[in-house]
């Protein structure tokens, strides 16, 4: 797949086998032109969430590589052609190439920039051109979806209908993509690039046991890899919070010191609602939750509040549940980003919630404006 789609936004997860990561020994030889001091070339790889950043001097065009890693893995080369200071006001583009490392002899040639390179000797940027070629056609559906956008009036690109066709047809196209990249996934469990076609496809809200399945049929060798054990650990983390699933318990203390638990609204169905007294939209949708409480509280529904302020802001956590009129059980340990309910529910933005039924289990996520007022009515009825 082109690199430039490779900053893959979604990770995911399940349990790894006990495997030995074996250690990669690669060398990177490259010739561009004729470059010479002061030119140099860097590689850039980023795991452990670190950049490292290795460099040495172009010699006649020349430069070599060598290291290990633990797996293959996106790496970066560029050349800085001359040593001239950065001036903002005639910004240059750089001279970037993105590419697969892996433990192989690696070699880059190209006439005078390494972004024009054409690589040799790797099995695995060799696949990642197959796929690109695969998935090319599909792509081009994009580009023409674009195009034809661009060629329409100012009023036809405003026009709702017209805007809810592109939708539609890009949609279409998204599955498409899907349906390829996870045919090509069960035709090479054992390939590197089925796990960045896999990993590609997880939007940020998946089915994490659907998931778990396609996971286990990739090679252990493949699952072991650094991105494989990220994948693992993002499919654990969902899988907890997935629908269906019991919600995980937890225990903080009120704004008067209790410990509350989520185990003790059994028998209720509850909103575990995460929020701050900093967060503007949390702010706006209070006023949602405070109508849906008021409206089936007789009915046995509960909220549970969940702060993400921290300690030096209690007192206007405080104020914003009386200003908000939120008259429901608010908890928080007063850490932040770091609140163990939040990390426990994998938060990274909020607001977010997750209505738990009387048995425990999670039924939905993510219930706004509306929504929430509309699965509520569902269950209770008027």
């Amino acid at each position: 797949m082109k690199m430039k789609k490779m900053t893959w936004a979604w990770m995911l997860a399940c349990a790894l086998p006990t495997f030995a990561v074996a250690q990669q020994d690669y060398t990177l030889q490259g010739q561009v032109g004729k470059l010479d001091k002061p030119a140099k070339a860097y590689l850039r790889l980023k795991y452990d969430g670190k950049e490292h950043i290795d460099s040495v001097e172009m010699n006649k065009g020349k430069f070599t590589f060598k290291g290990t890693i633990q797996s293959p893995m996106e790496a970066h080369l560029r050349i800085i052609h001359d040593d001239k200071p950065f001036d903002p006001a005639k910004p240059m583009k750089q001279d970037i190439l993105p590419f697969f490392i892996e433990g192989k002899a690696i070699k880059f040639v190209a006439k005078d920039s390494i972004q024009n390179a054409i690589i040799s000797g790797s099995p695995l940027n060799a696949e990642n051109e197959a796929v690109n070629a695969m998935l090319k056609p599909i792509y081009a559906q994009y580009d023409a979806l674009d195009a034809e956008y661009k060629s329409k009036s100012l009023a036809d690109q405003q026009d709702p209908k017209y805007i809810q066709t592109l939708e539609e047809r890009a949609a279409i196209i998204q599955q498409e993509t899907v349906d390829a990249k996870m045919a090509f996934v069960a035709k090479n469990p054992g390939s590197y690039m089925a796990l960045m076609a896999f990993n590609s496809t997880l939007p940020p809200e998946f089915d994490a046991l659907a998931a778990e399945k396609v996971f286990a049929t990739l090679d252990p060798a493949i699952q072991n890899t650094i991105l494989g054990r990220e994948l693992a650990a993002r499919i654990a983390t969902v899988k907890k919070t997935q629908d269906g699933v019991e919600a995980p318990n937890f225990t903080q203390p009120d704004v008067d010191g209790n410990p509350v638990s989520l185990s003790d609204y059994r028998g209720k169905y509850v909103l575990i609602d995460f929020w701050a007294s900093w967060c503007a939209p949390c702010r706006r949708e209070n006023p949602n939750l405070v109508k849906s409480y008021a409206k089936y509280q007789k009915n046995g529904f509960e909220i549970l509040g969940v702060s993400m302020d921290k300690a030096a802001d209690k007192a206007k956590w405080l104020k914003a549940i009386q200003d908000d009129g939120l008259t429901w059980k608010q908890v928080g340990d007063l850490k932040g980003w770091d609140n163990e309910a939040g990390v426990l529910y994998d938060i990274k933005a909020i607001p977010m919630n997750f209505l738990v039924d009387p048995e425990g289990k999670i039924i939905a996520k993510y219930l706004r404006g509306e929504e929430l007022d509309e699965k509520l009515h569902e269950i209770f009825g008027e």
